[in-house]
């Protein structure tokens, strides 16, 4: 599994068209593009109709994903993060939309006190 300090990215503006962004985020494996449009719901943001680019099957994996996702809410300062894909394309079931993915943003308890 990946660390944090793992993952950089970056938010491409140049790439689409508002409401739609495009982010490129650096992993151990290589390169992968985000597109989404971002809806904020308080300290959540929801990224509607995802797809994601240059990943080869199950090459990231849900832990891997998550680790993602941590690192995006700890350099953006938010709760939550849910993940709403969209309709496939191509791959597994073409023409199906994935489920939704919720991740919460992992605190760690402070170390204890110890005088």
């Amino acid at each position: 599994m990946w660390d944090v300090a793992d993952i950089s990215f970056e938010i491409i503006n140049d790439m689409t068209d508002d409401p739609v962004v495009t982010v490129l985020v650096q992993t151990p494996i290589g390169q992968l593009t985000f597109t989404a449009e971002p809806v904020e719901d308080g300290n959540v943001l929801v990224a509607r109709g995802t797809h994601v680019q240059d990943a080869s099957a199950n090459a990231v994996g849900a832990a891997n994903l998550m680790v993602i996702a941590q690192a995006v809410m700890k350099e953006m300062g938010y709760d939550g993060i849910v993940i709403e894909g969209a309709l496939r394309t191509t791959g597994a079931n073409p023409g199906r939309r994935p489920r939704t993915i919720r991740f919460t943003r992992h605190i760690r308890p402070a170390p204890a006190y110890r005088p």
